[in-house]
């Protein structure tokens, strides 16, 4: 692609872009899979000419499903979803005709390494796989969770399997959910939190943060932090931490697509903690 004027984002680099004359393509490469769009249709066009004409690439024309993922669109944006892919992991694993409940975890629910009678550790570690894949492309909701159960996957007990369970069912009852975004570009933001010593095999905090822009989450992620820390505002100050420099890497990587204005503004994450805020302030 930089053969045809084609320039690398510098902060992903299966991000290529060409602006000019008014007119832009933007080409989004993961793995064998290709996503293209641009200003307009006779852009795209000849996007698609210059490749076909260099690589062995079929076109499966307007996109409606990208890596399992449905692109809906309608008048007011466009809205991400893997209704399909949650329905087929129920099914898969027999959870379809469950009765679903409104969370996907349940904070008063303890868990700890090898509790409780042992389960079927391959199964386990096969729900656990699918969930963190949709965990990752278009559910947060359930980020928490799956990364909470995600390390009791070498030996799951019965309780384990309870609270993985609880999951499922509520997959069950939010199976339509999914990321709608607006076709107007917003301000990007950020929203930063973490518990306090949810893991207690070696006691330390779960941190979590989400950026939001056009309406919808952009990035999340739900991490046992790798330092123990002493009070819940070195906790924070950890998460806030994490929180900042993926915010640093969505600004470069915004500041890096010319359609946008420039300069990118800074990025607001919000933290919830008085004692983190005064810190980070003074």
């Amino acid at each position: 692609l930089t053969t045809a004027e084609f320039c690398v984002n510098e902060a992903d680099k299966c991000v290529y872009y060409h602006f000019s004359g008014g007119k832009g393509v933007i080409t989004c490469l993961y793995v064998d899979d290709i996503l293209i769009f641009g200003t307009d249709l006779e852009a795209i066009m000849e996007t698609k000419a210059f490749i076909s004409k260099n690589f062995d690439m079929k076109d499966l024309g307007e996109a409606d499903v990208i890596l399992n993922i449905k692109l809906i669109k309608g008048e007011d944006g466009i809205t991400l979803s893997q209704s399909h892919y949650v329905e087929k992991v129920l099914t898969r694993f027999g959870h379809m005709d469950f009765k679903p409940v409104t969370t996907p975890y349940d904070p008063s629910y303890t868990l700890s390494k090898y509790e409780g009678e042992p389960v079927n550790q391959l199964l386990y570690s096969q729900i656990i796989g699918s969930l963190m894949y949709l965990s990752s492309a278009t559910r947060p909701d359930i980020s928490y969770a799956v990364c909470r159960l995600a390390r009791y996957s070498a030996s799951p007990g019965d309780r384990h399997w309870v609270a993985l369970y609880r999951v499922l069912r509520y997959l069950k009852g939010a199976m339509n959910l999914g990321i709608k975004y607006t076709w107007f570009l917003s301000v990007l933001e950020g929203f930063s939190d973490a518990d306090w010593i949810s893991d207690s095999d070696q006691m330390k905090s779960t941190s979590g943060y989400v950026f939001t822009l056009a309406g919808g989450a952009v990035s999340w992620r739900s991490s046992k932090q790798s330092v123990s820390t002493r009070s819940t505002k070195e906790a924070e100050l950890v998460a806030l931490d994490s929180a900042a420099l993926e915010a640093e890497w969505l600004r470069d990587l915004l500041s890096d697509l010319p359609m946008l204005a420039k300069p990118i503004p800074a990025v607001l994450v919000y933290c919830d903690n008085t004692s983190v805020l005064l810190k980070v302030n003074s």
